[in-house]
């Protein structure tokens, strides 16, 4: 997430530098409302939500005065940042000639990119979800131990990249974990891997979750969490490998998490119908053994 937001960053940069460009080319005062248009363009493609989805909408007046509204501010914005262009090209003087459609094009360009970047329906969608949980808090209705609403504050998971990391999704977790019970949490989790529906942001955040030792303390009262984990997530042995790698690390750190873990008869059954895993899972079963009660 924090790698997208740098990116539209950047892309949002090029929308700014178009004018700024202009400016410093020593380019006319006419190219402004173009500029503007294409900062308005923008609005309606990054920022849906905040225009009327109908014409019946469009005709009402505060519609219009709402639109009138920011077609003045991205307009201010355009002279700004053409001004500024303007001034620094006359204090540095003669500058290469440039083609108009240069800075046009850079700042055309920047919808396109940041709409590749950030998909603005999803981002309202988990707002929502995440707003309505938030004002469910305030008010009192909310139900941390609530499995509707746990898998409804849940939802965003299955909208994130697959490629997310451990530590964006670790910070996901915790968000979510201010708002619903983490035992609920495992229980969503499970039942959508278990019936398919998890994405695989989703599947990874369950792998997560039921190998983090501070969380397996803190769900006392749900037994066997990563072993209901891996038979979940025994058809993709990469994620049950970093599974098995986690867990290793976490007895080492908390030996209490051991009558969590799987037993090593388990692991042996898991080891044979998962050779990509075997080393990992390996690993865990010598660690469960070490950790275990002396005979």
């Amino acid at each position: 997430m924090i790698h997208r937001l740098r990116l539209m960053m950047g892309a949002t940069a090029l929308l700014y530098f178009g004018p700024l460009l202009a400016g410093l080319g020593g380019h006319g005062w006419a190219v402004v409302p173009v500029f503007a248009a294409i900062f308005m363009l923008w609005l309606v493609i990054m920022r849906p939500q905040d225009f009327p989805r109908n014409l019946s909408d469009w005709q009402r007046p505060e519609a219009l005065i709402a639109f009138a509204a920011r077609g003045a501010v991205q307009l201010l914005l355009v002279l700004v940042c053409f001004g500024i262009g303007r001034g620094i090209g006359g204090v540095l003087g003669s500058l290469p000639p440039f083609p108009l459609m240069l800075p046009i094009g850079i700042s055309f360009l920047a919808i396109p990119l940041a709409r590749l970047i950030w998909d603005p329906r999803k981002a309202q969608d988990m707002d929502a979800v995440l707003t309505d949980a938030l004002a469910q808090i305030e008010t009192g209705t909310a139900v941390g131990s609530d499995f509707s609403y746990a898998k409804a504050v849940l939802a965003p998971l299955n909208g994130l990249p697959d490629d997310v990391t451990e530590a964006e999704l670790e910070s996901h977790l915790d968000a979510i974990r201010a708002l619903v019970d983490e035992a609920m949490t495992f229980e969503v989790l499970l039942e959508q891997v278990n019936s398919g529906e998890a994405s695989l942001p989703s599947q990874r955040a369950l792998m997560l979750l039921a190998s983090d030792g501070a969380a397996l303390e803190r769900m006392a009262d749900l037994r066997d969490a990563p072993v209901k984990a891996l038979q979940a997530l025994r058809q993709d042995a990469a994620l049950v490998a970093r599974m098995a790698q986690r867990l290793v690390t976490a007895l080492r750190q908390d030996p209490d998490v051991w009558p969590d873990c799987p037993t090593p008869g388990f692991l042996e059954e898991l080891r044979a119908d998962l050779p990509a895993a075997a080393d990992n899972l390996s690993a865990l079963e010598a660690e469960v053994i070490a950790q275990g009660p002396a005979d």
